[in-house]
This record gives structure tokens, C-alpha cells and sequence, in this order.
């Protein structure tokens, strides 16, 4: 006779199965961190100097490398964000199915919103260097230059939208499974409401509001740092309750 199998059990397993829970929020800290800062430098510097006055025609031609890695960086994040999904869902995916699996399919989506952004970014620099080449007049190239330049800010913003509901979730998975304090994991849902209403304004054809946008950047960091530290809380911890 052949042995029978008994059929196998659907586990999450934990993409650091044999980590400590210290070890595994240190992980995820560095991670959110390296994200935070990433995204910083690139979306209030290195966009900031590439599409400033007089605009993208005059400017990021001469830009390569500050093009390139608004591109790489834009990429590097969506990544991360995607690995830090997939950490989350192997970790609570038993217990918070659904959350944990909406939380990894945004992650998926904003890695493709930031491919597409990252190819009008790319299109953006060589018709500025093609612009620049002809020396033709610019009303030439005003049609393919507010094409661009809407397709860009198109995507820029759903996506920033798609990230903010990704760390939406994420909060409210750490919150739930009690992984971090209670206070902070409710601070950073609430700042990411506010990050919703400051980026969404612009797809009403109103100015996004930078003053929104402060507790999510004081919030995000702060989980970084304090996971990077304390490492993840289990329900019977201390810290957990």
C-alpha cells in the first residue's frame, strides 16, 4: 500500500519565520525609514529642481542624472512598499486575511502606477533634449509638452492616493494584530486621512495642501523609528496592550 498524504494546511508562513519578533520590527522599521526617506529626497528635491521654473522643457534635458533617479527611486520604494506587504501578510495573514491581502494587492497596483510614472518621466526628459536640439519655437512643442506634463500629474497623484490607502492599511493591520501602541497605530490612520484630503484636492482641480500632509510625515517616521527600537509587540506583551 501507499502511504496516503494528508492534505496540507494553508499557513502564512512569515518571510523571516525564524526571527524574533524584535528582530522582525527592526526589519520593518529600517524598512519604513528607508522609505520615508527615500521618498522625501525625491518628491521635494530631485522633482523639486527637475520640474521647477521655467519647466521640465528647459531643464531636464540637462538633468540626466536627477531624471534618472527620480526613476530609480520611485521604483526602489514601490518595491519596498510591495516587500513590506508581503512581510505583513506572512505575519498576519492567519489572523487578518482580508486586510493583510487587499494591504499586499495595493502595494502590487502602486508598483505599477509607479512603473508608468517613471516611463512619462522618462519621456519628459527626451523631449526636453529634443526640444532643446531643434531650437525650434516652443509653441511647436506646446501640444506634446501639456500632454506630458498632464499624463505625468495624471498618475503622480492617484498614485500618491494609492500609497496613502496602502499605509492606511498597514496601520490598521499593525493596530489590529496590536503589534505597535494602540495610540500610535490610531495617529497615523487619522494622518493618512489627512494626507487623502490634501492629495485628493488636486483631482478636483484645486491646490494640494501641504499642511495636511505634516502628521503623516511626523506619524510615519515616528512607526519607523519606534519598530526599528521596540521591535513588533505580541498581545501578550506589555507593550502590546
Amino acid at each position: 500500500m501507499y502511504p496516503t498524504l494528508a492534505p496540507a494546511a494553508t499557513q502564512h508562513h512569515a518571510p523571516m519565520a525564524n526571527a524574533t519578533p524584535h528582530q522582525a520590527g527592526r526589519w520593518l522599521g529600517l524598512g519604513l525609514l528607508a522609505n520615508f526617506g527615500l521618498g522625501i529626497y525625491s518628491n521635494f528635491q530631485l522633482q523639486e529642481q527637475v520640474f521647477a521654473a521655467p519647466g521640465f522643457m528647459l531643464r531636464a534635458a540637462g538633468m540626466p542624472l536627477q531624471v534618472g533617479m527620480i526613476v530609480v527611486i520611485g521604483l526602489a520604494t514601490a518595491l519596498l512598499s510591495l516587500l513590506i506587504a508581503a512581510f505583513l501578510r506572512g505575519n498576519y495573514g492567519r489572523r487578518q486575511p482580508l486586510l493583510s491581502r487587499c494591504y499586499l494587492a495595493l502595494a502590487a497596483a502602486a508598483l505599477a502606477t509607479s512603473l508608468f510614472e517613471g516611463t512619462l518621466v522618462l519621456a519628459m526628459r527626451s523631449l526636453s533634449a529634443d526640444f532643446l536640439a531643434s531650437g525650434a519655437d516652443s509653441a511647436v512643442y506646446e501640444p506634446a509638452r501639456a500632454l506630458l506634463r498632464g499624463l505625468r500629474n495624471g498618475i503622480h497623484f492617484p498614485d500618491k492616493l494609492l500609497g496613502g490607502l496602502g499605509v492606511f492599511l498597514m496601520y490598521t493591520l499593525l493596530y489590529r494584530a496590536r503589534a505597535m501602541p494602540r495610540l500610535l497605530g490610531a495617529a497615523g490612520m487619522v494622518a493618512c486621512l489627512l494626507q487623502w484630503v490634501a492629495v485628493g484636492r488636486e483631482l478636483f482641480g484645486l491646490p494640494v495642501m501641504p499642511l495636511l500632509l505634516l502628521p503623516l510625515g511626523l506619524a510615519y517616521p515616528l512607526a519607523g523609528l519606534w519598530l526599528l527600537l521596540r521591535g513588533l509587540a505580541t498581545p501578550q506583551a506589555p507593550g502590546a496592550r
